[in-house]
């Protein structure tokens, strides 16, 4: 099975920087680490309530195994606990996605 990341991102590009939101990101970047290819994808849920929710949801059904992003709130840490889903925080804010990728990549 594959190593699939979704790191929560600023801007639609890999040099954008990371969201520290994980719900109300503006994008989340798909990264398969064995194929070393990314897409990225707009966050469908931004504006809805429980975002977060909908969107661990969302990244699962995408095969997502890691979740690289600043904060998520109790509702989040609860259900990526029950889904079994890694989450990595980050505080940096000036970091860009692509940093966040060579860094896994690794």
């Amino acid at each position: 099975m594959s190593k699939v990341y979704a790191i929560t991102s600023t801007g639609k590009t890999e040099k954008s920087f990371l969201d520290l939101r994980f719900g109300k990101c503006e994008f989340v970047v798909l990264f398969d680490v064995e194929k070393n290819q990314y897409s990225i994808e707009e966050n469908p849920f931004i504006g809805e309530n429980h975002s977060g929710v909908k969107l661990v949801e969302f990244l699962k059904e995408r095969g997502v195994n890691t979740i690289i992003t600043g904060e998520v709130g109790p509702m989040v840490s609860a259900l990526l606990e029950k889904e079994k889903l890694q989450l990595v925080l980050l505080a940096e804010e000036r970091i860009k996605v692509e940093e966040v990728m060579d860094r896994i990549g690794i």
